[in-house]
């Protein structure tokens, strides 16, 4: 049995397919192991509202966040009466992220994404993450992959790098394609997000999150070489006393990093 409606039709413009697995909707919903301080999660990319029909059957309160009108309009009927939900017809990556945390405090936040915005809300999701408490997310699996990789992964990218310096990142699900409809293409996964109260590392990321993706468009080169390159030469003999520069990107660890964006900042 799935939980899907066949008179709603999805965007394949915005990579949409949504989850009609009832055992990956109930496993998602259960998943959610802290809550804020009233019981609200912030689900975006609501669609028919299947995974929010778990969510409330969770006793969860739901903001269900959508921005297609046909999908809120959906929302709207399937929901009519029901105590619990709020329905927010806008543009997920607008979201006022800040004036919802002053409602509900740190957030929780979930969404099965469409594919073609996902990466792009994970960096709102990061720009944002003061805000946010854990976040579970939908992803392709090999995206999933990335964000979740650690140095010396084929996977470690700055996507990567920014998930450790401001959460514990970890994949909970893996999620086969016909869990939706219309399939994907592709396996998914679900990425839970334990971000960390802590100012000082989101001070770090929103100082160095240019310079880390900077040096990660030189993925092929050597430390030395991006240094040369970007930076210019006076830094080379400074950060070769301390570091090997010969490495490349994916092997460079979060310290590592760390140290380069210092020197450079200096």
């Amino acid at each position: 049995m799935t939980t899907n409606n066949p008179k709603f039709y999805h965007k394949k413009s915005w990579g949409q397919h949504f989850l009609v697995d009832p055992y990956v909707l109930d496993s998602i919903a259960s998943s959610i192991h802290t809550i804020s301080e009233n019981n609200t999660v912030i689900e975006f990319a609501s669609g028919t509202g299947n995974l929010t029909e778990y969510l409330l059957n969770k006793g969860y309160r739901v903001v269900a966040v959508e921005m297609e009108r046909d999908a809120v309009g959906q929302l709207k009927r399937r929901f009519t009466g029901r105590e619990g939900i709020e329905i927010l017809e806008e543009n997920m990556m607008r979201f006022d992220f800040e004036s919802c945390h002053k409602r509900f405090g740190r957030l929780v936040v979930v969404g099965n994404l469409p594919y073609n915005l996902s990466k792009l809300f994970l960096f709102r999701i990061f720009d944002n993450s003061i805000y946010i408490k854990d976040a579970y997310l939908m992803f392709q699996l090999e995206v999933a992959r990335r964000i979740v990789a650690d140095a010396g992964e084929r996977e470690w990218s700055p996507m990567s790098v920014f998930a450790r310096i401001l959460s514990k990142p970890e994949i909970i699900a893996i999620v086969k394609r016909s869990s939706f409809s219309p399939p994907p293409k592709v396996e998914s996964a679900v990425v839970h997000l334990e971000f960390f109260e802590d100012a000082d590392r989101f001070d770090y990321y929103r100082r160095n999150n240019r310079l880390i993706q900077e040096i990660f468009n030189y993925s092929r080169k050597t430390l030395k070489a991006i240094i040369r390159l970007r930076f210019g030469d006076e830094y080379i003999e400074h950060l070769s006393k301390s570091l090997d520069i010969s490495k490349r990107p994916q092997n460079l660890t979060l310290e590592e990093i760390e140290e380069i964006c210092e020197v450079i900042n200096e």
